[in-house]
């Protein structure tokens, strides 16, 4: 379904009294459809490379009629991103145990919502501290590789590592970082133990019914906090270049990829609404029509979701400008309010007739309990009583009130966990 079959299919629901949830198979707050759209034009896109299904041809004595293969499945998956995991050091105390440190019972709230996604990709803003390293918190991050086990346990599949803290600790802490989401059987994208591994995308395949949907993930971010690039490494870490980066989406769109999505470090801390930066960048990735959806993180606090003009298909690339926190210590009486609440987002993707779109994205809030073990869940879930640990109903409808406030409304705000498609997800090595 093309961009503009899908408005339209939407059109038509909410005139008859069918919700955005029904369309895309979420449930969601529907008060219209009001995504707000950046200024500035898009450039003629290029057109995505179609997926290619192969049917087996069977011989057919001459003068019969060949029935035609039944056309492969539509395939409709969704892609979860998460905003900052941030270790702080009170965060990584609340996860120590006997022998070592746990962070899936401090995650496991809200497994549902990312586990019921096809793909998802935490955004991992702190690298982990080499081996024989002591971990560290604020302002030279260095967390234990349980950190890892944490995620891949509650459902999250790779992680996007370019951030201003990448080199924390050297590049020993970037190889101990991947190392350590490897060893998960994860992906990672935005940075590289060698040279060779930076020059290839990190690519996900989910196949279903006799389809193949492949996903690249990038990932950059606009500086390392004044450090530089390791010595001998500059490949390591990917800094933002937009020429860059439309250059690697369109090279993985010629090594296969039907999807590329890119997560862009920038921003201004604490701040709600995008820079001029920010959306200097995701024109510029529209414009070429080479990326089909931008994730920003970094501002510790989240900003709107916009469908900017251009995209793959002319018909608009989806942005969110930042997802905040996924967890971290920070709070309103840290450094501020809006930072303990964070937004995870949700990518919609249709295959179908060997053509991938990006048919939506929408969000759900998410918080961290910051008194009470650093435990996090949906928002939507302690709004009804599900595991409020010690954050009170009042503060829950508070945080919830703030996020849409920022997000612009509960338009595309997505009320249940996403259900999986079935479809078998494959992490390619970046080899």
């Amino acid at each position: 379904m093309s961009h503009t079959s899908f408005w339209r299919t939407l059109a038509a629901s909410v005139a008859c009294g069918v919700g955005l949830g029904a369309v895309l198979g979420v449930g969601l707050h529907l008060a219209g459809v009001g995504t707000t759209v950046a200024d500035g034009a898009g450039l003629p896109p290029a057109t995505p490379p179609a997926v290619t299904v192969t049917a087996t041809a069977t011989a057919t004595p001459s003068g019969t009629k060949q029935t035609p293969p039944e056309p492969a499945a539509k395939l409709d998956v969704t892609v979860a991103f998460a905003g900052d995991v941030l270790l702080h050091m009170p965060v990584i105390d609340s996860a120590r145990v006997a022998g070592g440190y746990d962070f899936t019972t401090m995650m496991a709230g809200v497994e549902p919502w990312i586990a019921g996604a096809d793909l998802a990709i935490a955004q991992f803003e702190t690298p982990i501290a080499p081996a024989g390293q002591a971990v560290s918190g604020y302002p030279v991050f260095g967390g234990p590789a349980e950190i890892a086990q944490g995620l891949k346990d509650t459902g999250w599949d790779g992680a996007g590592c370019a951030s201003n803290h990448a080199v924390d600790r050297g590049f020993a802490g970037v190889e101990a970082t991947i190392d350590a989401l490897v060893e998960q059987g994860m992906g990672f994208a935005g940075t590289a133990r060698t040279e060779a591994e930076s020059l290839v995308p990190q690519l996900y395949q989910l196949t279903l019914g006799g389809q193949t949907l492949t996903i690249a993930h990038l990932a950059s971010t606009y500086g390392l906090n004044g450090l530089p690039l390791p010595s001998g490494q500059p490949w390591s870490v990917e800094l933002t270049d937009t020429d860059k980066l439309i250059e690697q989406a369109r090279q993985a769109r010629a090594d296969g990829a039907d999807i590329v999505l890119v997560s862009i470090h920038e921003g201004v801390e604490y701040q709600t609404t995008p820079t001029a930066r920010q959306r200097e960048i995701a024109d510029a990735l529209a414009a070429s029509g080479q990326v089909d959806a931008m994730i920003g993180d970094h501002p510790h606090v989240a900003e709107p979701i916009e469908l900017v003009p251009g995209g793959v298909d002319g018909e608009g690339m989806w942005t969110i400008w930042s997802m905040g926190n996924y967890i971290s210590n920070q709070s309103d009486a840290t450094v501020g309010p809006n930072t303990d609440t964070g937004a995870v987002a949700y990518v919609h993707i249709t295959l179908e007739g060997g053509d991938a779109v990006v048919t939506a994205m929408t969000w759900s809030g998410v918080t961290v309990d910051t008194s009470h073990g650093h435990h996090i869940y949906m928002l939507e879930d302690a709004a009804e009583g599900e595991g409020l640990g010690q954050i009170s109903a009042a503060s829950v409808q508070t945080r919830k009130d703030r996020l849409a406030k920022i997000m612009g409304g509960t338009d595309l705000e997505q009320t249940e966990p996403p259900v999986p498609s079935g479809a078998t997800l494959t992490v390619l090595p970046r080899s």
